[in-house]
C-alpha cells in the first residue's frame, strides 16, 4: 500500500463525492486478493480472499541509517515512533490493541525483499538470510526504480505475506523525497506534505488496514487533504474499530516480546549478509521465525541494538533457524508489487498528492 498523488480531476470527484457519504463504519482490511478485494470487515475470507494480519503480538521495523537528505535519521525515527504508538495505543474499550511494536534502530539495507526459502534465494550452510522491515528514503531515482513507481506517489508500502493464511511476513516502506518536499514542523508550509501524517497513514497499511471506503476524516481516508495536512495524525472512529479488531486487547505482560522477522533480523541485505556468521536463536523459537515466548527479557534490548552490533560484529544476524533445523518451504507474497509466479505479489497503492480543483486534494490510488 502506498501513497499516490492521482490526477487533480480524479482526486477532486473522490473528495466531493466520498465526503458526501454517510459515515457509517467504513474500515477495510488488506487482503490476499491481488485486486485488493471486497472491504473486509471481520476475520472470514470473502471470494476467496482472506485478511491480512501479524501472526504475533510483537513486530519490529528498522529505519535505513542514511535517511534523507531533507529529513534526518532522528527525525523520520521519531516520527515513526510516534505514528506507530498512535495505533498500538488506540483505545479498544476493554484495553488496547494487542500488538507491540519496537524500533530495532538503524539499517544498512534500504532495498524492498523478503529472504524466504525458495529458489531464488542463495542459501548457505541451511541458513536463509535475515530480513527486516525497513523504511526508507528515495532522494533519487523514483521512477527509475520502475514498477508501481509513479511520480504522483508520496510513499509506497509493500507487504509481504503468505498467500495461503493471510499471515504478514514483512513490511518495507518508501518515501518519495525525489519528487516531494516533506515537513517535520508543527506547522506545515505548502506545498510540503506532513511526514508524520504520511507515515502514520502507512503504518496503518503496515499492520493490515487498507483504505477506508466511506469516512473522510479517517487516517485510512484514500486522500490527503491539503487544506488539512495534519488530519491523518489522528485516529478516527473508523480507524480504532479497524485495529482493535484485527488485534483484540489482550493481556501483553505474561509473553515477551520478540520483535525478530522471519529468519531473524538482519541489518544488511541479502547479498551482504555473511551467512556462516549468523548467530542461532535461544531455546523456544518457533519455526521459521525470529523467536518466541522462550525468548525472554533480554531480547528487546539486544534486538534494538542490533544494526550497531551486526556491523561491528562483521554483519553477523539474528536468525532462524539453527545449523541443522529441518528445511522448511516457503511460499510468499508481496503485496502492492508485480506479480512473481515464484511468490505472489499484489499491485502496490499509493497516496496521491497534487493540486485538485478547489480542494487541492491528493488521492491514495487504489
Amino acid at each position: 500500500m502506498s501513497i499516490n498523488v492521482g490526477r487533480s480531476l480524479c482526486a477532486a470527484l473522490a473528495l466531493a463525492i466520498l465526503a458526501g457519504a454517510p459515515q457509517a463504519s467504513a474500515y477495510c482490511r488488506s487482503t490476499t486478493c491481488k485486486d485488493g478485494g471486497p472491504c473486509l470487515q471481520g476475520d472470514e475470507p470473502v471470494d476467496g480472499c482472506k485478511p491480512l494480519r501479524w501472526p504475533g503480538d510483537c513486530i519490529g521495523f528498522a529505519v535505513q541509517e542514511d535517511a534523507s537528505d531533507e529529513v534526518t535519521y532522528k527525525q523520520i525515527s521519531d516520527a515513526l515512533d510516534i505514528a506507530f504508538r498512535t495505533w498500538t495505543e488506540a483505545p479498544c474499550g476493554a484495553g488496547t490493541p494487542g500488538i507491540r511494536v519496537q524500533n530495532l534502530g538503524p539499517a544498512a539495507c534500504g532495498k524492498v525483499e523478503m529472504n524466504v526459502r525458495d529458489k531464488k534465494t542463495r542459501i548457505v550452510d541451511g541458513l536463509v538470510p535475515g530480513n527486516v522491515n525497513v523504511i526508507a528514503f528515495r532522494d533519487m531515482g523514483w521512477l527509475a526504480l520502475g514498477g508501481r513507481h509513479e511520480a504522483n506517489q508520496l510513499a509506497l508500502t509493500t507487504v509481504h505475506l503468505d498467500p495461503k493464511t493471510g499471515e504478514i511476513w514483512g513490511v518495507d516502506m518508501e518515501i518519495n523525497t525525489d519528487l516531494h518536499d516533506f515537513s517535520t514542523e508543527e506547522t506545515v508550509p505548502a506545498p510540503k506534505k506532513d511526514l508524520l501524517a504520511v507515515v502514520t497513514h502507512e503504518v496503518g497499511h503496515f499492520l493490515g488496514l487498507d483504505h477506508t471506503q466511506v469516512s473522510a476524516e479517517a487516517t485510512m481516508y484514500a486522500t490527503y487533504d491539503w487544506n488539512d495536512p495534519m488530519a491523518f495524525r489522528t485516529l478516527h472512529a473508523d480507524d480504532i474499530e479497524g485495529i482493535c479488531q484485527i488485534y483484540p486487547p489482550r493481556d501483553l505482560s505474561t509473553s515477551a516480546c520478540n520483535p525478530l522477522p522471519r529468519y531473524g533480523f538482519a541489518p544488511d541485505c541479502a547479498e551482504d549478509q555473511m551467512v556462516r556468521c549468523g548467530a542461532a536463536p535461544l531455546p523456544g523459537a518457533g519455526p521459521g521465525w525470529g523467536g518466541g515466548p522462550g525468548w525472554g527479557a533480554p531480547l528487546a534490548a539486544a534486538a534494538a541494538l542490533g544494526a550497531a552490533a551486526a556491523r561491528r560484529a562483521g554483519r553477523r544476524s539474528v536468525r532462524w533457524p539453527p545449523a541443522g533445523a529441518a528445511p522448511q518451504a516457503d511460499r510468499a507474497a508481496s503485496l502492492h508489487a508485480p506479480w512473481n509466479p515464484n511468490g505472489t505479489a499484489w499491485p502496490r497503492k499509493a497516496l496521491a498528492s497534487g493540486p485538485s480543483d478547489g480542494d487541492r486534494a491528493s488521492r491514495i490510488a487504489t
